[in-house]
């Protein structure tokens, strides 16, 4: 049986008393606490206001010293029914918010002492960088590896902990910020290194704004498109057991020590394991989808390929078209190649995707500036006639890839989706690089062929599972640093068995608009269908009750009296609790696999790692997503039943992504919204045609 761990200490309160020294005046190096936070005495000295400031244990003239137990009080009283109950005795100690603000101040004094580079910010974690065993082989930059230590209270044990997470390395240009701002707008410029010191560039203390010959920028996105270097291939080595290593290198060499023990006393032999009683696993029927004739089966690729799809395009009037440059003929011949099943590794989509492919002789559209094609391409596309009764997928064969360098050669790629979904047509877009220079590029078209037929709304797959008279809604994000909008939001509806019905986007603030959207999908399914039981809302973040209270209301405008249950899943990034399977060498939990980690907070694995003895490393190491499960009827959460029954949801909509035989860690209530949202700011008007609204073009 697997046997699981944390990457969590736990420690004890260094004193069982401390003296803190608050102030009502905002200063320099004092931290601000909310009033909610600080002791009754600071409010009782200084009378109400919004925040409070203390030096910790640092005393200073005319501050309040307030002295208290570490550890609450408790005190025992009988309740109405004669029972005896123990009660924290209130202002007893201070809050955990001010102790833990404490102890990562002091994590970071400890790491800033030693001379390691720190981030300044220690209200929530610490983050340190330690140079990296492996640095750059070209000399441009120094590698370091970033660990953050973040303080936590009894979030899986009954203890302090330190969550202890490997975030990765970053990388620090050699030359100074004076020699890149030749190439290089000071706007793109945001952490730089002076004097031992991580300061984000436009906090700059006044000795780095003199000598700038002598501040370093930390490489970024934006900087690497101002000096137009090429995007690096994803790593898709095995990220379990690169964290794993590197926090237990981390730990050996820095916490494991009697110098840190002596600020924070770890208690823990290790990292923590995981309690077996918080462990579960979805269904096993949670696994199963079907494919054509009703077939059924686990894995999406050997089920389209010995079963077909579960369900074909509406028509078989499809005509493809190709949109290429005239250099690339020869790219578009061999995908022409491939999706008639002549080339060598593909049996082509008839045969795959069982849509017929036919393209019209002189159709396709030729174009001859390969820097800026886009007046080439526009002036074809609005002059070219689309008969209404045939549906057109273009096949463009982007002579740059939509990460190039340069970001207006990038934005063709969404004006041209705009543009043709404004004419009713689905498109695909192939990276003519990747053709010529993959030797395997077929193993591509298989990922290439659900999605066209997915746009062709056919069906590759769909989940083995009951209809239920319920809708679930998917409201997913994605942040756009190109354009001056913060987040936009989409809403997709499903039935539970997986089957798409619409969507539409929103900007993050229009909350009416999203709930109005919300309650038009649940008017339409309960119009089709009677005795809806539930609504269920996969949601990217935790919901406010602002963002909530208008879908209740539209839901009494509706008379319907059911549930709302909000699951906010949001993706675990490398800051974040983790859990490793110690009884496999390469760390991943099996898929489906969940851990509580606090009321109605769970960590769920998904992966293709189904066979705890067989495992395709070509698959992946995705890291767990994080669920937390809400109801505006609190007592149906808390059955374990109904909770478990969500959490199989989440999983199974895991492994409905159609731009992939594979299965993904997030489930596409939430994937899907987050594709469109990155797409729409490049719309004009940031709206999406009207074809597009019920069509899954962005696949």
């Amino acid at each position: 049986m697997p046997s699981h761990c944390f990457n969590i200490l736990t420690f004890n309160h260094p004193q069982e008393e401390q003296t803190f020294y608050f102030t009502d005046q905002e200063q320099a190096n004092l931290t601000r606490i909310y009033k909610s936070l600080v002791p009754d005495e600071v409010i009782e000295k200084y009378g109400e206001q919004d925040h409070y400031y203390t030096s910790f244990t640092v005393e200073a003239e005319g501050f309040l010293a307030v002295s208290k137990p570490t550890s609450p009080q408790f005190e025992t009283k009988t309740n109405e029914q004669g029972e005896e109950r123990s009660y924290t005795i209130r202002n007893s100690t201070f809050s955990t918010s001010v102790l833990k603000r404490y102890y990562n101040s002091l994590i970071h004094s400890h790491f800033k002492e030693k001379g390691f580079l720190v981030k300044p910010n220690f209200v929530s974690d610490t983050e340190v960088w330690l140079p990296s065993a492996k640095q750059d082989t070209t000399c441009k930059y120094k590698i370091f590896d970033r660990f953050s230590l973040k303080v936590q209270f009894k979030t899986v044990s009954d203890s302090l902990e330190l969550l202890v997470t490997f975030e990765g390395k970053s990388k620090i240009f050699k030359v100074p910020v004076s020699t890149l701002l030749e190439d290089v707008s000071p706007t793109d410029i945001n952490w730089v290194v002076y004097e031992k010191g991580l300061y984000r560039f436009d906090e700059l203390p006044d000795s780095g704004k003199r000598e700038y010959d002598k501040v370093y920028p930390v490489w970024n996105f934006e900087i690497r498109d101002a000096l137009m270097q090429g995007t690096e291939a994803p790593d898709k080595t095995n990220k379990y057991k690169k964290f794993r290593e590197g926090i237990d290198k981390f730990y050996n060499q820095y916490l494991n020590t009697e110098e840190f023990k002596a600020i924070i006393p770890i208690t823990s032999n290790g990292f923590i394991p995981v309690n077996k009683i918080n462990v579960g696993s979805v269904n096993n029927s949670s696994n199963r989808l079907l494919f054509g004739e009703q077939k059924s089966g686990i894995v999406p690729m050997d089920g389209m390929k010995e079963h077909g799809p579960f369900d074909f395009s509406s028509t078989s009037k499809i005509h493809f078209f190709f949109i290429f440059h005239k250099d690339d003929q020869h790219i578009a011949q061999k995908m022409d190649g491939y999706f008639k099943g002549s080339e060598f590794g593909f049996k082509g989509l008839t045969k795959f995707i069982h849509t017929p492919y036919h393209t019209e002789k002189g159709f396709s559209i030729r174009f001859d500036d390969r820097d800026d094609p886009w007046p080439e391409i526009y002036e074809a596309i609005t002059n070219k006639h689309f008969e209404s009764d045939i549906q057109y997928i273009a096949i463009y064969i982007s002579p740059f890839s939509k990460n190039a360098p340069d970001k207006s050669r990038r934005k063709i790629y969404y004006k041209l989706k705009e543009l043709l979904l404004k004419e009713g047509v689905s498109s695909q877009v192939i990276d003519g690089e990747k053709v010529l220079t993959n030797e395997k590029y077929y193993y591509s078209l298989p990922n290439i062929a659900i999605a066209i037929l997915a746009k062709l709304n056919g069906i590759p797959w769909k989940l083995d599972t009951k209809l239920k008279n319920e809708l679930i809604v998917g409201i997913g994000a994605f942040r756009n640093s190109e354009v001056d909008i913060q987040y936009i939001g989409s809403a997709f509806s499903f039935a539970n068995n997986g089957k798409f019905n619409r969507f539409e986007c929103f900007q993050k603030d229009q909350t009416k608009e999203l709930a109005g959207s919300i309650i038009r999908a649940v008017k339409e399914y309960a119009n089709v269908n009677t005795g809806i039981k539930r609504l269920v809302i996969h949601f990217y973040k935790s919901m406010r009750q602002d963002e909530l209270q208008p879908i209740e209301d539209g839901l009494k405008d509706l008379g319907l009296d059911i549930p709302v249950f909000i699951v906010s899943i949001n993706k675990t990034e490398s800051s974040d609790i983790v859990a490793f399977d110690n009884s496999w060498k390469d760390l991943m939990p099996m898929s489906g696999t969940f851990i509580k980690v606090g009321y109605n907070k769970f960590l769920l694995f998904n992966n293709t790692r189904y066979n705890p003895k067989f495992y395709s490393f070509h698959d992946g190491f995705p890291f767990p997503i994080k669920l937390k499960i809400f109801c505006t009827e609190k007592e149906l959460v808390e059955e374990y039943k109904t909770v478990k029954e969500l959490i199989d949801q989440v999983y199974q909509f895991s492994r409905m992504y159609w731009k992939s035989v594979r299965q993904q860690n997030l489930p596409v209530t939430i994937k899907y919204p987050e594709m469109v949202a990155e797409m729409l700011p490049h719309f004009d008007g940031n709206e999406i045609p009207e074809f597009g609204k019920d069509n899954l073009w962005f696949l």
